[in-house]
């Protein structure tokens, strides 16, 4: 096998190209002494037109058909959720986000309101046909030394709700310090951070939600609040770690800050077909016997070509192991990664010739993003499972493939889809919460995460990924159910299903939940996704989720 030390000059270039599209975007309004405006729609709208005279200068209001209203529509990570709103307003402070929620509120065009951070949510909740708040323009991430929060000095990373990750880890890049965040460079941290938040290094330091120690948040109302664990807004912060979106807009996080990891080695392994059993027997037992936190394996299962030399031929379902080792900061005796992964791949016959890539932490998302390529109908959903076995690892292999023979027979093409079940550390080396009461997400159990993502072109392809989705998930809950001596894990939020029940992720925790909605939201305003049941609600017609 080959170990590749990352380019700088690649990687420079990655982040530099990431800067200027920002720039290009931003750079008309911020010239400007007023916000920007592009079209006529305010022309007619009381509220529009005042809110274009009391935004700052650097944000936006694009009405539809207009370049930066189609930005948005084309954003999003699965097609099927991207829509042309009537208007689209970029804010670039909390302040431009408390005066857009009032504005919304009297606009006929905010009946139908949604906002929206980095668009990979697979809820539907973060896109409308009427008035949509775009938070992008707010990026701003740091690192803060001795930040005061609920009686504590801690070090956080502060990171703007419009954020992607791969902005917050530019940021923290070499500091020593750096937070918890999702496995691809253009996920927002608004949806991550509410939704629960398992990122690569989760099994070492968390889930991002528990590392949470404070939130700048714009209520419906328009106001601004400032939510810790304990102070007056102990209700919202706590619905918020694992709750979603549905309460209140969050322009602001500080997570506590973790150590971070010295360097990252990824290798990727696409498996000869007569080796699958053996690669399926050796994820068993690295499941069942690695020690090292920092160090994982995702088993997966993708519409691929046996040569990574040519990407068109021989596509058929095949299995790839991914091995991924983040040093360790404060352990310099860690194994290497040859030696942490030599029984994952013992005896195990690949395709072609593996490569071990070796990157700054930073980096790691951006070698994940060509798995999951933009530009398809998409899913993100999968429960948990505390223990696995080959059975089951064959059922979902056996599935995949059904599948794909599926989506083949109805003319589309399942070339971006792919099956993952992701390792996590047990007990997450002990940052798990003590009672499912802690957090709106009941997770004080927690277990191994799978992922059916698949990828598609046609709608008509739609209600077969549906039913297989659900397929998918009944295996794991009935696997669960098998192997979990009564312990019942809770589905992350961020991989719920359109099949899931509201009692599958939040259980006990949602009549609390519609409570808090009741408070912060009492018109219904945030309405789209996954909705809490709330007397609005439900006279509206939006309520989905019951206690």
């Amino acid at each position: 096998m080959h170990l590749l030390p990352a380019s700088r000059v690649f990687v420079a270039a990655l982040l530099a190209s990431f800067s200027s599209a920002k720039q290009d975007l931003r750079s008309e309004s911020g010239a400007r002494n007023v916000a920007l405006v592009e079209g006529d729609c305010i022309n007619n709208d009381t509220a529009l037109l005042q809110l274009s005279n009391d935004l700052s200068p650097q944000s936006a209001i694009s009405c539809l058909n207009s370049p930066l209203q189609q930005h948005n529509a084309n954003r999003y990570w699965g097609k099927q959720f991207g829509k042309n709103a009537s208007v689209v307003v970029y804010p670039a402070s909390t302040q431009d986000v408390s005066l857009t929620v009032q504005a919304a509120k009297s606009s006929p065009k905010g009946r139908d309101f949604a906002f929206v951070s980095g668009g990979h949510g697979m809820t539907n909740a973060s896109s409308s046909y009427g008035f949509v708040i775009d938070l992008s323009w707010m990026n701003k991430s740091q690192i803060i030394p001795n930040y005061s929060v609920d009686a504590k000095n801690l070090t956080v990373v502060a990171y703007e709700g419009g954020s992607n990750w791969l902005g917050v880890q530019t940021a923290t890049n070499g500091s020593g310090y750096t937070a918890v965040g999702g496995r691809m460079s253009t996920i927002g941290v608004g949806g991550f951070s509410t939704g629960g938040g398992i990122g690569f290094l989760a099994g070492a330091y968390g889930y991002a939600t528990d590392r949470l120690r404070a939130m700048e948040i714009v209520l419906m109302s328009g106001e601004i609040v400032y939510a810790t664990k304990t102070n007056a807004y102990s209700d919202l912060f706590w619905a918020l770690q694992g709750g979603g979106g549905q309460f209140a807009i969050v322009t602001k996080f500080y997570q506590e800050a973790a150590p971070e990891p010295t360097d990252c080695s990824i290798g990727v392994y696409t498996i000869a077909d007569d080796s699958v059993e053996r690669a399926r027997q050796n994820t068993v037992e690295f499941f069942a016997n690695n020690t090292d936190p920092f160090s994982l394996m995702y088993f997966a299962i993708g519409y691929l070509p046996a040569s990574q030399a040519n990407l068109t031929a021989d596509l058929a379902p095949r299995t790839l192991l991914t091995a991924l080792r983040f040093g360790n900061p404060k352990d310099p005796s860690q194994l290497d990664f040859n030696a942490t992964f030599a029984g994952l791949l013992s005896g195990i016959e690949t395709t072609e010739p593996p490569t071990i890539f070796r990157v700054p932490y930073s980096s790691s998302t951006l070698l994940v993003d060509p798995f999951f390529p933009p530009g398809f109908r998409r899913g993100f959903y999968g429960p948990q499972t505390s223990s696995i076995d080959t059975t089951y690892l064959a059922q979902i292999t056996d599935t995949f493939s059904d599948w794909t023979a599926n989506v083949l027979a109805n003319g589309d093409s399942p070339s971006s889809a792919v099956y993952v079940l992701q390792y996590m550390s047990p007990g997450l080396n002990g940052n798990l919460p003590s009672s499912n009461a802690d957090t709106a997400w009941p997770h004080a159990d927690a277990g191994h995460q799978t992922l059916f993502s698949p990828g598609w072109s046609k709608a008509s392809t739609d209600p077969l990924t549906l039913d297989d989705t659900a397929t998918f998930n009944q295996i794991t809950h009935d696997h669960q159910t098998a192997v979990g001596g009564g312990i019942t894990i809770a589905d992350y939020p961020n991989y719920i299903s359109p099949d899931s029940t509201g009692r599958q992720v939040w259980g006990d925790n949602i009549a609390r939940l519609i409570e808090v909605k009741e408070k912060y939201d009492p018109e219904c305003r945030i309405h789209n996704g996954r909705v809490f049941a709330t007397q609005a609600c439900v006279e509206q017609g939006y309520a989905n989720v019951f206690a």
